[in-house]
């Protein structure tokens, strides 16, 4: 398995990825903020079913706030959220799933991207097909962080 460093030197070489960031029950926004930099993260793509979670912390409201004060681009897409209850990624609608994923690739073209949910473990989070789908249309390396 990969170091950190390793996987952020392959982000710095390849000058674009895809990144995957769960916050699980973390108590504060330092390490998000610390990839933002680490990784050239540009924009976050919130691809939670609803941008809300148990503690009001990690409200879609407040990451975009925190984002905003770093000059990273907050996006939420529910239509990326997932409604199997697991990790298997079924979408509310597919048809706007792939029209949302049209919409983020544009962006992954440009900058690097990262996809929020609440899963700590991206093995067992729907982030990690979505990532899969997204890098399909741009062929660009996935990192979890």
């Amino acid at each position: 398995m990969k170091s950190m460093e390793q996987l952020k030197q392959e982000v710095l070489a390849s000058e674009r990825a895809i990144l995957t960031f769960g916050y699980g029950n973390r108590r504060s926004f330092s390490e998000l903020l610390s990839y933002f930099e680490d990784y050239r993260v540009l924009a976050v793509v919130d691809i939670r079913l609803s941008p809300r979670a148990w503690s009001r912390f990690w409200y879609g409201d407040s990451i975009k706030e925190r984002c905003s004060d770093a000059g990273v681009i907050y996006l939420s897409e529910p239509a990326l959220g997932n409604t199997s209850g697991t990790e298997e990624w079924v979408p509310p609608d597919f048809e706007r799933a792939h029209e949302a994923l049209r919409s983020v690739a544009e962006i992954a073209r440009q900058v690097n991207t990262l996809l929020l949910c609440a899963e700590i473990n991206h093995k067992r989070c729907h982030r990690t097909e979505v990532a899969l789908e997204l890098q399909k249309q741009v062929a660009l390396p996935i990192i979890h962080l």
